[in-house]
């Protein structure tokens, strides 16, 4: 099962992003909310948990779409299709997961332990991202749209979760709007222009991430 290939889906972002370009032009048309799990082996983090609860519209799409048999759950066919038709087109943009450590700033290109739920009529993503490379200190991390389609927000209660062994490391978070390191972007740009603009030139705005802040040594 596609994104192209499902006619229910009409209503979801990936059609519209695809066949309206008109709609995605400077503001966005959908919205969720995304939390972080961080996890730590011994005294390394080993990675973080995303976790999106996506706005009612879209996830009555999917759920309509993909819970065939309609019980509220989806089984492992079901999360395969959703995974292979809702989910693996976020690969073109980074996942929308952004790090970044002193000068050195990645985008994540895979993802792994993906699972989809509902809760209440709203949809949920879960996946983890792996991030054993990144040094011990302060590492950044980021989750929003570069196009501007989505509207991405953290929950104002407990949008971050630390999971460690308190004998073995000490971790804190905050969130913190980044003043040094904007983010640019073309509002009138194509619908599948992908770019990730670090340098500012003529056209372009400005976009500073709200950032999750994780400091630990």
């Amino acid at each position: 099962m596609t994104l192209f290939s499902v006619p229910r889906l009409r209503g979801a972002f990936f059609f519209l992003l695809i066949c309206i370009p008109a709609l995605a032009v400077a503001h966005p048309h959908m919205q969720f909310t995304s939390t972080a799990e961080f996890v730590w082996d011994e005294k390394k983090l080993s990675g973080v948990y995303l976790e999106w609860v996506f706005d009612p519209y879209f996830s009555a799409d999917i759920i309509r779409g993909y819970d065939l048999n309609g019980d509220g759950l989806f089984n492992k066919a079901e999360t395969k299709a959703v995974y292979e038709g809702a989910f693996t087109y976020l690969k073109n943009y980074n996942y929308f997961t952004f790090i970044s450590q002193k000068d050195r700033r990645e985008m994540a290109k895979t993802v792994e332990q993906f699972s989809v739920s509902q809760k209440k009529g709203l949809l949920l993503y879960r996946f983890f991202i792996d991030l054993s490379s990144w040094a011990p200190g302060t590492i950044r991390l980021a989750v929003y749209d570069y196009t501007f389609f989505c509207d991405v927000r953290y929950p104002d209660k407990n949008p971050v979760a630390l999971l460690y062994e308190k004998a073995l490391v000490s971790p804190s978070w905050e969130i913190r709007e980044n003043q040094d390191n904007p983010v640019y972007y073309d509002p009138f740009g194509s619908v599948d222009d992908t770019s990730v603009y670090y340098t500012w030139k003529k056209g372009l705005e400005t976009y500073y991430p709200r950032e999750i802040w994780i400091h630990y040594e």
